[in-house]
């Protein structure tokens, strides 16, 4: 498939989705697990992530495929390839963990979060994002660990989510993860 036709970057998700991502999701469903359990689920994604695009052979990894639509994704990420996605992953979770260390040391941070500044850039383009990717994970394990993160205190706008703290943003992290996980699934079986 050549361009699709799809919303712009930012354009968030359909109405009633957005409404359950940031009425039930955020202020619910982020709240459900520990820091231990969402660090421990974001590492289990980060290792199917690596293994997915392992399988991928290295000419097709900038192969892009028009996915279908999926919950929690917008429009404008449906028409990526794997480079790109693991590109993403790295933007937003660099983004996440800044955060996140921000907020457990209790220090409020002016970093403004917009969907269309996290889709990639092409940097990997003809290459392999799965080193830095893998280094993303172990950075993030180890820089997460040691952290005192719990329910409360200081918080950050996510623009989807409403105002997160950083507990809710170890469990943002594991989520999208898995979300992303599934667009590579689904552009695997695509290719």
């Amino acid at each position: 498939m050549e361009n699709p036709q799809l919303e712009k970057p930012g354009a968030g998700l359909p109405f009633f989705e957005a409404l359950v991502v940031r009425y039930y999701v955020g202020p619910f469903q982020s709240r459900k697990n520990d820091k231990q359990k969402n660090l421990r689920l974001f590492a289990m994604a980060g290792a199917r992530i690596l293994k997915e695009a392992a399988s991928v052979p290295a000419e097709k990894r900038d192969v892009k495929v028009l996915v279908p639509r999926m919950k929690g994704v917008e429009d404008s990420s449906r028409f990526w390839c794997v480079n790109e996605v693991l590109e993403h992953l790295l933007i937003t979770g660099e983004g996440m963990r800044m955060v996140i260390k921000a907020l457990a040391a209790g220090q409020a941070t002016d970093y403004v979060v917009r969907i269309e500044n996290f889709k990639p850039k092409g940097k990997y383009a003809g290459g392999d994002a799965r080193e830095d990717f893998k280094k993303f994970l172990d950075d993030t394990a180890r820089e997460l660990e040691p952290l005192s993160i719990e329910d409360g205190g200081l918080t950050h706008l996510h623009p989807w989510l409403g105002r997160f703290n950083a507990l809710q943003w170890t469990w943002l992290l594991a989520g999208h993860s898995g979300l992303h996980l599934a667009q590579l699934q689904a552009i695997k079986k695509g290719l």
